[in-house]
């Protein structure tokens, strides 16, 4: 009975995450919605994408014939507002949820619970198939967009259901207020003189095994381990906001120390914004045409997706051949190697866009197929792929267990600055080109001159890349060989 109420919750969870799916897919088509329907230009529209990347119910509302003017527009902007907030909140919940479901289960053999799997994953290859493929030939936008409202209502319903049965954990805590407790602690010391004695620092050996060695760097931090001598050392162990042990001051180190790479996520961001943009206005621009069968558009995200799986596969079995290497050598090779291909992805859309151009100056349509669009496609979703699980096994291995899963979050918050930052940039360039390379239409544009200067600023992100961890290597080396005297 354990085994079949344990499979029917997961069921129920990755019945939400098939509705995510076609969500996601028919969202990725809302540039033409903006560009065709709402009659904006392909700049103003892409910035609105960068802005909201996710309510569907108000979303197909605000499609329908009976609205028009003013409060149209309203309700479709407040829809988008709703679905940011709604996928980014299942985005962050959803996975750990579905982990505490399975958690302790010790059934992988168990056939229901590999039934259940079966399941799963067929799903997860069915329905993106269905979205990439059946939303597009839906028509009006109206019912397209009520599609995906209607999957959300029936999955929220299912998942509903089984409310009973979820297993639930209690609040143990946030491991974030151990930072917040050693910038406090070492704000309140500040008129205090600091002593560069490693001795007179505060550390609880009865924690045992999760014990960290003290740091030269970030001395300014130290002072929230330090003992007063102007006060008993019971009485100050009893105010943790105003003492830390060496282990929590040296785990907030580890995270301020991977704060500079993050700078790396904003260029990588803006990278990341072109594949539901400017790339799918290219592809709306060419013949999409397969012999007689027209190709839905989104089959290039399919394509896309499945590079980004694929690459991340890739990357763990490299970290498991890797697993055996000592600490101190272990690099985050994903990084650059992602960043090296963001370069040859802006490089190649840049190539294929000028083709496009010519073609548009000589012929009234354009006979270049949409598969031209297929390498910058698969680049990017590998550039995804590489860069997220990549720069997840770099927190991984740098900073305490119970935050790398905060960093990862911030991460991805970070890229999406840089993503809504791919606005800014759009502005900057085209003041700086007069306004010739971003005009009404993409026809009119030179969205190829765009794609260079993204191509050089991904040449600059791994020039920063390259900045950030020489001085992150020279620093552990510094601590590793102080560390090394003291032993002796």
């Amino acid at each position: 009975l354990a085994d079949v109420v344990l499979m029917a919750s997961f069921l129920r969870v990755i019945v939400l995450s098939w509705a995510f799916t076609v969500a996601w897919f028919t969202l990725w088509m809302l540039m033409i919605y903006l560009t065709k329907e709402m009659k904006l230009k392909f700049t103003d529209a892409a910035a609105i994408v960068n802005v909201f990347a996710g309510g569907f119910g108000f979303l197909a509302i605000s499609a329908s014939p009976i609205l028009s003017g003013g409060a149209q527009k309203g309700l479709f902007y407040v829809a988008l507002t709703v679905i940011s907030v709604g996928i980014y909140g299942r985005s962050i919940s959803l996975g750990v949820f579905t982990e505490d479901q399975l958690e302790d289960s010790g059934n992988n053999g168990n056939p229901a619970m590999l039934t259940s799997f079966v399941i799963g994953n067929v799903g997860n290859f069915v329905f993106p198939l269905l979205a990439s493929t059946a939303l597009p030939q839906i028509s009006p936008w109206f019912v397209r967009f009520a599609v995906p409202a209607g999957c959300e209502v029936l999955a929220m319903l299912i998942f509903l259901s089984g409310a009973c049965s979820y297993k639930r954990e209690r609040p143990s805590g946030s491991p974030l207020t151990t930072v917040f407790r050693v910038f406090a602690a070492s704000a309140s010391k500040m008129s205090s003189g600091y002593q560069n004695n490693s001795n007179q620092l505060y550390e609880d050996t009865e924690c045992g095994l999760d014990m960290k060695s003290h740091t030269s760097s970030l001395r300014c931090l130290d002072r929230a381990a330090m003992i007063l001598q102007t006060e008993p050392l019971e009485q100050q162990r009893g105010n943790r906001w105003r003492l830390c042990r060496v282990t929590e001051v040296e785990q907030t180190k580890s995270v301020i120390r991977t704060v500079p790479l993050f700078t790396t996520s904003l260029i990588s961001g803006i990278v990341f914004s072109l594949g539901n943009t400017f790339f799918l206005e290219q592809a709306n621009h060419l013949d999409s045409k397969l012999g007689s069968w027209n190709l839905p558009l989104p089959l290039l995200l399919l394509f896309s997706e499945a590079a980004r799986l694929g690459s991340r596969e890739l990357c763990v079995m490299a970290a498991k051949r890797n697993a055996q290497a000592p600490k101190q050598t272990k690099t985050p090779y994903g990084i650059p190697v992602s960043i090296i291909l963001s370069v040859f992805c802006c490089a190649i859309a840049a190539h294929v866009e000028s083709m496009r151009l010519k073609v548009v100056r000589i012929q009234e349509t354009v006979s270049m197929s949409v598969f031209w669009l297929l390498p910058q496609y698969v680049l990017l979703g590998s550039i995804t792929g590489i860069y997220e699980n990549s720069f997840a096994l770099y927190l991984e291995e740098t900073v305490p267990e119970e935050l790398s899963q905060y960093m990862v979050l911030f991460n991805v918050g970070v890229c999406g600055v840089g993503i809504m930052s791919n606005i800014a940039l759009v502005s900057v360039v085209g003041r700086v080109s007069g306004g010739k390379w971003f005009q009404d239409t993409i026809d009119k544009s030179r969205l190829d001159n765009y794609y260079w200067v993204l191509s050089a600023l991904s040449m600059f992100n791994l020039l920063l890349y390259f900045s950030v961890t020489n001085r992150y290597t020279k620093c552990n080396k510094k601590d590793g060989g102080a560390q090394e005297m003291i032993d002796r």
